[in-house]
């Protein structure tokens, strides 16, 4: 893979918003189509997730999103240090169990990853359903030291992704955190 940068996925020199785990990317091609004049990037390893979000942004004519299939957790490797104005870690697989946090999208590792490409200053925004989940991952990324929680909120929000429509039919609300990257010094 080249290295994942609005140079070489969009030919300009620009910070992206990386969606890590974008499934059929309905949230980002609707961001997209909502900021034209930002650059927005899927990672995902599912094949048929990301032939729906290759046809959805086409279908919403969005020429500032592309998708990259691969594994998220070697992807984030080609992502230039502080090149990313924006991270989305939206509705990850739980992963509680023990023998499953290897495969975790929001594990040490790749919050550290994160930690590296954001922008000082800018946002990462994590939404799930899990309470324990949420609760595991708001604790780790305040351990992490290098985050400041911006916000955290409980809502129905409209179902913005499948997961979330799915969850809020059945009266389940999202909750979010929003945390920002420490400015430097």
């Amino acid at each position: 893979l080249p290295p994942i940068t609005a140079e070489s996925l969009f030919g300009t020199a620009a910070p992206i918003v990386l969606d890590v785990g974008c499934g059929r990317g309905e949230y980002l091609v609707r961001h997209a189509a909502e900021r034209p004049s930002e650059y927005f990037v899927g990672l995902d390893w599912h094949a048929k997730s990301l032939w729906d979000a290759i046809r959805r942004g086409r279908r919403a004519r969005v020429e500032n999103v592309r998708f990259v299939k691969a594994d998220v957790r070697l992807a984030l490797n080609l992502v230039p240090d502080s090149s990313v104005s924006e991270a989305l870690v939206l509705f990850p697989p739980p992963r509680v169990e023990r023998r499953r946090l290897k495969m975790d999208l929001l594990s040490e590792e790749m919050l550290a990853h994160l930690h590296r490409v954001l922008i000082p200053g800018t946002p990462l925004h994590f939404v799930t359903d899990h309470d324990e989940y949420f609760e595991l991952k708001r604790a780790l990324i305040e351990a992490h030291g290098g985050f400041g929680i911006a916000g955290v909120e409980q809502q129905f929000e409209g179902g913005q992704t499948r997961f979330q429509q799915f969850w809020e039919e059945r009266a389940i609300p999202s909750k979010r955190l929003e945390a920002r990257k420490w400015a430097e010094g």
